[in-house]
């Protein structure tokens, strides 16, 4: 490969989810489980059905976990992220479960549909909820604010290191997003973005070779020309 040109894969702004939902960052949208245990948590998806029956592992269900209604936004009730949601009962569920807004619907995070994530991914207790944003070719990890290095700790942090890994082969990503912060982590380090603008793009470049992979993340305005007709896996010159 010329050592000028470099493999290029971009996704659009951190907000945006699949279906209609939110343009605002770490808003609540239909998202789908990983079928098996391989970390193809974006690829071979179905789409939700209204119900979330048959879209939960066995064995998994929130409980007492409410950590969701805190963390993800709600576009239908205004709700930004980082706050509880006038109509969740802390540790009990929601008030208004029957009429819940569409997005609340459609809502499985990792914890419930991905077979790689175990036990101890229960939101509650890791202070994290998993997202799958198939749309932007990525996993997303949104940690309550109150707890900011949780992705930190063991054994969080090494399987987040782990499935990046796994997931830059896939042509994937691995995002951290803490307080509006949003930080790539690749398997050998970390790059912090930190506030993502509505009209900024996260691009994701390969730089390295075949047997040595590296990769980079930066930030392009929405309009930067050199965004124009990109997709993923594409080669492209900055």
């Amino acid at each position: 490969m010329d050592p000028a040109r470099r493999s290029i894969s971009w996704s659009s702004n951190i907000g945006r989810v699949k279906g209609g939902h939110s343009e605002g960052p770490s808003a609540l949208g239909r998202r789908t489980p990983a079928p098996s245990n391989e970390f193809v948590i974006l690829t071979e998806l179905q789409p939700n059905s209204e119900t979330d029956e048959g879209t939960i592992l066995p064995g998994r269900a929130c409980g007492s976990c409410t950590l969701c209604c805190k963390i993800m936004g709600i576009n239908e009730l205004d709700k930004p992220r980082d706050q509880w949601c006038p109509h969740c009962a802390v540790g009990k569920g929601c008030r208004i479960y029957a009429e819940r807004p569409p997005s609340c619907r459609g809502f499985i995070c990792g914890y419930l549909g991905w077979p790689i994530v175990g036990e101890h991914w229960l939101p509650a207790r890791c202070k994290m909820v998993l997202v799958a944003e198939e749309d932007e070719n990525r996993v997303v990890i949104h940690v309550d604010p109150s707890r900011p290095n949780a992705w930190r700790d063991r054994p969080y942090y090494d399987e987040i290191t782990r499935w990046s890994a796994m997931a830059a082969r896939q042509g994937q990503s691995i995002m951290v997003i803490v307080g509006g912060r949003s930080t790539i982590v690749f398997p050998d380090r970390e790059v912090d973005l930190g506030i993502v603008a509505e009209d900024e793009r996260i691009v994701i470049i390969e730089t390295g070779g075949v047997v040595e992979p590296r990769w980079d993340a930066i930030k392009l305005k929405a309009g930067d020309p050199r965004l124009a007709g990109l997709k993923v896996g594409r080669e492209f010159k900055l």
